[in-house]
């Protein structure tokens, strides 16, 4: 998964002042978040996909998707979902959650094979003691160029670095380092739809640092490795992050899971966190 934003150096340590900002209403005010079930909606995820993995970081090969839309084998049976900026439509961000689908079993997660194997071996038994079926792969998280030029952040695929400027109106320069909140707020939403327990993602080692300042942590974090660049794999039981973001940060809470409208089941496993390891 890549994604997040943090400190700003001209303006302030927002992030260190929780108490001074309601960060769903400033998210709110600026950007919505949109689950993508109709063709055109998926079909925009597709085109913010093939600018970001195609064109600005070509991981994959640009002449493989004659309809400028990037998509693979896993996004039949994924969910999608999309940022988008309130004044203009346009699509900021978006995130897929890869799910086992109807042959649990035999489906393959995009990171399971290279990624998991490197984690230790807590990480590795809590993803063996939960369900397949109840288990999603965080996906394809990417701003679009527009917001991560604003950001001043064009080098990374996903707007993410340990500092970050944007200049905008007021509002949107409050709002932008909240985007990958919004995006989590999506992930959120279609877990709950779908029936999801349990994240696994690979994330920028910044991405990292910012979620855990926002009071999201995974509970098992893996070695920095080399996967479409620096990243860290992470797994993490859904309900468990969500109420470690309720007692730490009742704020993003509020933003991620829309004031409580939207929580997690639990699993039907003896799934416990283990040992924490967090970035």
């Amino acid at each position: 998964m890549h994604a997040g934003f943090a400190l700003q150096h001209e303006t302030g340590n927002i992030i260190n002042q929780p108490t001074h900002e309601n960060v769903s209403t400033i998210f709110n005010s600026v950007f919505n978040v949109e689950l993508a079930t109709s063709p055109e909606a998926i079909n925009e995820v597709f085109e913010v996909r093939y600018q970001v993995y195609c064109i600005d970081r070509p991981f994959e090969d640009p002449n493989c998707f004659a309809d400028k839309r990037e998509h693979d084998a896993y996004d039949p049976r994924s969910a999608h979902a999309l940022i988008r900026h309130r004044l203009t439509g346009d699509s900021a961000a978006t995130v897929r959650l890869v799910m086992a689908g109807d042959n649990p079993e035999q489906a393959d997660f995009p990171m399971e094979g290279h990624c998991l194997p490197r984690m230790d071996r807590y990480a590795r038994d809590a993803f063996a003691g939960a369900r397949r079926e109840q288990v999603a792969e965080i996906s394809r998280m990417a701003v679009s160029r527009e917001f991560r030029r604003r950001l001043n952040e064009d080098e990374s695929d996903t707007g993410v670095s340990d500092f970050v400027c944007y200049s905008d109106s007021e509002n949107g320069k409050r709002a932008m380092p909240y985007i990958s909140l919004g995006l989590f707020a999506g992930i959120l939403q279609m877990s709950v739809r779908h029936g999801i327990t349990h994240w696994m993602a690979v994330m920028e080692p910044a991405q990292l640092r910012l979620l855990k300042r926002f009071g999201v942590e995974f509970d098992h974090v893996g070695p920095v490795m080399e996967y479409h660049g620096r990243r860290r794999p992470a797994f993490t039981e859904a309900a468990s992050l969500i109420e470690g973001i309720r007692k730490r940060r009742p704020d993003v809470w509020s933003l991620i899971t829309d004031s409580g409208r939207y929580l997690p089941a639990k699993p039907k496993t003896d799934y416990k966190a283990n040992e924490k390891k967090v970035a």
